[in-house]
């Protein structure tokens, strides 16, 4: 069904990762120059964004989005959530080491003397990745109170 607990797990990393696509990554500021990364790009200064390779990021963040509800409208089939869960956890690994290499790639090629921060979206995938574990957790007990003899 749809209104069970995995479904409001796999609803909040949805969100989580539509959170992830409008807000702020990363930003570097100077006294002359701020850099601000985005999920789909780096924007420098003058306004005018770098797109690649930053847009594999929101490219893997709207594949979870839509991963997930899927995962969602599947509630029927519970080993297939199971194997769409694991392959939400393999992209999110992913996107965390990609979030980080281009961190660090941005931050190396604009050396600036200025702070540089990271922002809320940053912890987004983790939530992301929290949020699918536990679905894990409940889709597993479902299937575990299905399989039982007795009934529930």
């Amino acid at each position: 069904m749809i209104q069970r607990i995995q479904s409001l797990y796999l609803a909040a990393a949805s969100m989580a990762m539509v959170a992830f696509l409008r807000a702020e990554v990363w930003v570097k500021s100077d006294l002359n120059a701020v850099f601000t990364m985005r999920p789909y790009a780096l924007i420098a200064p003058t306004g005018e964004p770098a797109i690649f390779p930053y847009g594999l990021s929101a490219l893997l963040a709207c594949y979870l989005m839509v991963t997930a509800a899927y995962a969602i409208i599947r509630h029927d089939n519970r080993k297939l959530q199971l194997r769409l869960i694991a392959s939400m956890n393999g992209v999110l690994a992913m996107l965390i080491i990609l979030m980080w290499l281009l961190i660090k790639k941005a931050d190396t090629a604009y050396l600036l003397s200025g702070h540089a921060s990271y922002q809320t979206a940053f912890l987004l995938p983790f939530i992301t990745w929290i949020a699918n574990l536990l679905a894990r957790y409940h889709i597993k007990k479902d299937e575990q109170l299905v399989n039982e003899d007795r009934l529930r």
